[in-house]
């Protein structure tokens, strides 16, 4: 009788922890991948990330030797590269757009950081931390785009 109230007990308890081990492992598995092509266009650009970030949909990474910035962003399956050569750069902003409601409530629909080039014919360059289309509800993108803004314009300082 004990012998098989244990097994069921075990087994209870290994269904119910099979959900949480089975989402860890996948997100384990996407932040290796998204890591991995962080490096990979840094390799491409003869760079080394040194500090880096990786944040459910995008990844962010900087080498602070030859300062610069790399990006990436999943939209559905595809992987979208960008980066930043911060010596053509003159700033970095935080971009918050929204809608303003009565209340003076803002709800944000898109957080950008954009990069204004030193020329004044080339066009900004926009990394996009979040869009309500892609994500529906913000959980943190807010203080990664403050880290990462005051991380580059350190950088841009020492430039």
């Amino acid at each position: 009788m004990d012998l098989g109230v244990t097994a069921i007990g075990l087994a209870s308890v290994a269904l119910c922890a099979m959900p949480f081990v089975v989402t860890s492992r996948s997100r384990k598995i996407k932040e290796k991948q998204m890591m991995s092509s962080l490096n990979d266009i840094a390799n491409k650009h003869n760079c080394q990330i040194t500090e880096h970030e990786i944040f459910g949909h995008y990844a962010i990474g900087v080498d602070a030797k030859k300062k610069f910035v790399f990006f990436i962003s999943k939209s559905g399956e595809t992987l979208n590269h960008q980066h930043v050569d911060l010596s053509t750069i003159k700033t970095c902003e935080i971009a918050n757009i929204g809608k303003s409601y009565a209340r003076k409530e803002k709800v944000t629909e898109r957080l950008l950081l954009k990069f204004f080039s030193k020329k004044a014919n080339e066009p900004d360059i926009v990394f996009e931390f979040y869009d309500v289309e892609v994500n529906y509800q913000l959980s943190g993108e807010f203080q990664s785009i403050e880290k990462w803004n005051k991380t580059i314009k350190n950088l841009l300082m020492n430039n």
